[in-house]
């Protein structure tokens, strides 16, 4: 790449050129940190009925309530750190915050294989969260130096591919581990066993200390592009009280975290609840083990998103030539495929439904993820990229984290008791969060966006 050193440097382009001669180097490297990380994050997801278990089997013998604060003791320290950690990347070297951030989530997976209650579950969260937390926004700011607009859609997409791969890893290798019979370790006591659960964290953990070991020795700091010194913010960037009055005074940025909360509510159900829903309806009817459910809950959705990720990202790069609203036009679409899935998903018991609608949803959600941040990108500017990013983080574990999860789980514990379930209805629920982040991209389309547009103007807007 083309700068080991701190100081941000300036590469003029032009907008011809599809981006930096590294930027393919670039791209790979941040999606190999992005897909550790984040199979970090999910591995939990996908190992919940071990976690359900009594003590004296293995588990931590936890009911569904308690099991629900797992999602904010490690999105709340994740997103309320965000502030300064996107900040730092607008300043500071991505390649030292990448790197650091990928060790200590490596470090600290590992120490929650050792965890003995919820207690110790929880902080080993909460720690995960904060390592975890500088990363994104530093690897979102880093493709956007590195790849020009018209092409940045789809190395988004490319870089997101490697979290729907994460996710497939974690749910299907991830509940196969779980699902191994207790490992004695040797020369050891007979008494000492690892259970799977905890043998499935250490053998994640070992993969991103791996991917570490290697970025060391490849990873060098990306040089920063589209910066200009008679606007904005300058070359070098400003203050956070200047940086964040940047972002601040943009409406389409309002408009724009609302939209990345309902994704973040849609997200949350698929990852954390989808899992229990289809353990719970087909475990005994069809026999079907963590391993079975943590497949069936992952692949259909990914290879969507995979999908909508690739087709979304290079028919908005098409779009954006001739629009403004190109990125914008392709979420909306995204969110008309996925919103009418959900109710299938909440109220279908046949498996082959159940693989189409989460082949759709994951379709359309992949759409909308490949053009969101590059959308952003558009109308900030190019010296508060990484505190945006943080921004959209802490807003969504603001206004999602801090109680969907816990609240989900007290209403499926109160209907345990009584012999039900209200996952399937809560499914169906996120229906209404479609609806309103469709109003919100149209009036991100029509309103905000033209007034608020940054970029090069493409004509006919």
């Amino acid at each position: 790449m083309k700068s080991r050193d701190d100081t941000p440097s300036v590469i003029p382009g032009t907008p011809s050129t599809p981006g930096t001669p590294d930027r393919w180097y670039l791209l790979s490297y941040v999606a190999v940190t992005y897909f550790s990380i984040y199979a970090h994050r999910n591995l939990i997801n996908f190992i919940q009925p071990s976690l359900l278990m009594p003590v004296a089997e293995g588990g931590l013998g936890l009911d569904e309530s308690q099991l629900a604060w797992v999602g904010p003791a490690w999105q709340l320290p994740y997103c309320l750190s965000q502030l300064f950690a996107g900040y730092l990347s607008d300043r500071y070297s991505r390649r030292k915050v990448i790197l650091c951030s990928l060790l200590a989530s490596s470090v600290c997976l590992a120490a929650m294989g050792l965890v003995g209650n919820l207690g110790e579950l929880l902080v080993g969260r909460a720690l995960l969260g904060l390592a975890q937390a500088c990363a994104v926004p530093a690897m979102a700011g880093a493709i956007a130096d590195c790849f020009r607009p018209h092409t940045r859609s789809r190395a988004m997409a490319i870089y997101l591919f490697s979290y729907n791969a994460a996710v497939i890893v974690a749910g299907k290798y991830g509940g196969a581990i779980a699902d191994l019979d207790p490992q004695h370790i040797p020369g050891t006591p007979e008494s000492w066993l690892v259970h799977g659960w905890r043998l499935s964290h250490f053998a994640f953990a070992a993969g991103g200390l791996l991917a570490w070991v290697v970025l060391l020795k490849v990873l060098e700091e990306p040089a920063r592009t589209e910066r200009r010194e008679d606007r904005g913010l300058g070359t070098t960037g400003g203050t956070l009280r200047q940086t964040l009055g940047q972002v601040f005074r943009v409406p389409t940025f309002h408009l724009m975290y609302l939209t990345f909360a309902c994704a973040g509510i849609v997200v949350q159900i698929s990852r954390f609840w989808m899992p229990q829903h289809f353990f719970k309806l087909f475990h005994e009817s069809e026999g079907w083990d963590q391993q079975d459910v943590g497949s069936f809950s992952t692949l259909w959705i990914q290879i969507g998103s995979m999908t909508g990720l690739l087709c979304g990202g290079m028919l908005a790069d098409r779009l954006v030539r001739h629009t403004i609203r190109g990125r914008v036009w392709v979420q909306l679409g995204g969110w008309m495929l996925l919103t009418p899935c959900l109710v299938l998903i909440g109220t279908q018991e046949n498996p082959n439904v159940l693989r189409v609608a989460m082949l759709l949803m994951g379709l359309g959600l992949g759409a909308y993820q490949a053009n969101f941040w590059t959308a952003s990108f558009d109308v900030i500017d190019p010296a508060a990229r990484a505190t945006t990013i943080g921004l959209f983080n802490l807003s969504s574990g603001l206004l999602v984290s801090t109680w969907f999860d816990p609240f989900l789980g007290w209403l499926e514990t109160d209907a345990q008791q009584q012999g039900e379930s209200i996952l399937g209805p809560a499914i169906v629920s996120v229906f209404g969060v479609g609806v309103a982040c469709i109003v919100l991209l149209l009036l991100i389309m029509w309103r905000t966006l033209p007034r608020d547009y940054v970029g090069e103007d493409p004509g006919g807007d």
